[in-house]
């Protein structure tokens, strides 16, 4: 009988990121084919090492030294009804092809999954999510307490008939400089949602300005000089073939004549890009994801390319499956889809 390897599973330890994205890589290239690009290490520390409210990484490490599986958080800062919190986005979870077979049950995944949820309660995530693929939903359903919020639709609409009028009143241009200004903004209408991610200067900086990778603009709102909404665009972007997407969006949910701007300036910038699809993600409930229908966006099931499923797990009592689907405002930018 061939013995298993010994496989500790352990918090992320410094030096640990080179393993992690060479098994990351392997599976990845395995499973997204040959126009896979390989992950490297600035883009990982971007998101792990460098993001302010730090990192929730389990690892299940051989004794020499290979990454045998990953379960990986990206955290973010919440404004919630119940307080400031933070949330957890499960990402890159995975098991190396070759440790996916073994004698021990629980497999490697579930293994590694399990003490990666306690992981996050013990330090204080009131709040862990992700987009599972469906066999990673299905363990987690049975396995690991995880459930399924919703299928996300997404908000499409046709940018060659798109009829975007800007009010006169609010200027639209882009903005270099994240400072107090954008704080002020967000401490204004933060009280207006119950339950997401605090969009203030700090965050805005790490989720869009210094991702390696880049691609985002950030456009800021005025009304006689004073900011009064923003707005994150990826203008090429392939979530939806041919998509410029919305990414973000801090708007008050009463000022219709802002939004209104913003979106004629999404539409003029999707138009100098030749893109087809002007695309947005707000949760089901938000006011704004009627709103947009109002403006022309469709909604469109993403299962027209890739189904995505919103599974969760709550650490707060009062945080449950209606109250989320009631309360929990997101966009794409709360994922790592954009």
């Amino acid at each position: 009988m061939t013995e298993e390897p010994l496989i500790r599973v352990r918090p992320y330890s410094a030096g640990d990121e080179a393993g992690i994205l060479a098994s990351f890589n392997v599976v990845f290239r395995e499973v997204c084919g040959a126009d896979f690009v390989d992950r490297d290490l600035a883009t990982w520390r971007w998101q792990f090492a460098e993001n302010p409210q730090g990192h929730r990484i389990l690892v299940a490490a051989t004794e020499d030294g290979v990454i045998a599986a990953h379960y990986g958080g990206l955290v973010y800062p919440a404004a919630t009804a119940f307080g400031d919190a933070t949330f957890a986005q499960a990402v890159d979870s995975f098991v190396h092809p070759d440790y996916r077979r073994g004698l021990k049950r629980p497999g490697l995944f579930v293994r590694t999954a399990q003490p990666w949820f306690d992981f996050c309660a013990e330090s204080g995530d009131v709040l862990t999510y992700g987009y599972p693929v469906p066999a990673a939903e299905r363990i987690g359903r049975r396995l690991v307490d995880y459930k399924m919020l919703r299928v996300v639709d997404y908000l499409c609409a046709d940018l060659g008939a798109a009829s975007a009028a800007a009010p006169a009143a609010v200027d639209v241009a882009p903005l270099a400089q994240l400072g107090p200004e954008v704080d002020a903004l967000f401490a204004r209408v933060a009280g207006e949602r119950a339950c997401w991610t605090r969009r203030d200067a700090s965050y805005l900086d790490w989720r869009y300005q210094r991702a390696p990778q880049g691609g985002y603009e950030i456009y800021a709102a005025r009304r006689d000089g004073a900011l009064c909404g923003l707005m994150v665009l990826r203008p090429e972007h392939e979530l939806v073939p041919d998509a410029c997407t919305i990414a973000d969006w801090v708007v008050g949910t009463e000022d219709t004549e802002t939004a209104d701007a913003l979106v004629a300036a999404a539409v003029a910038r999707g138009r100098e890009r030749d893109r087809r699809t002007l695309l947005a993600v707000f949760a089901d409930g938000a006011p704004e994801h009627a709103a947009m229908q109002r403006r022309g966006f469709v909604v469109t099931p993403s299962s027209n390319w890739l189904e995505r499923r919103l599974a969760y797990r709550s650490f707060h009592e009062q945080m449950t499956a209606e109250w989320l689907a009631e309360h929990w405002w997101y966009t794409l930018g709360d994922s790592d889809l954009v």
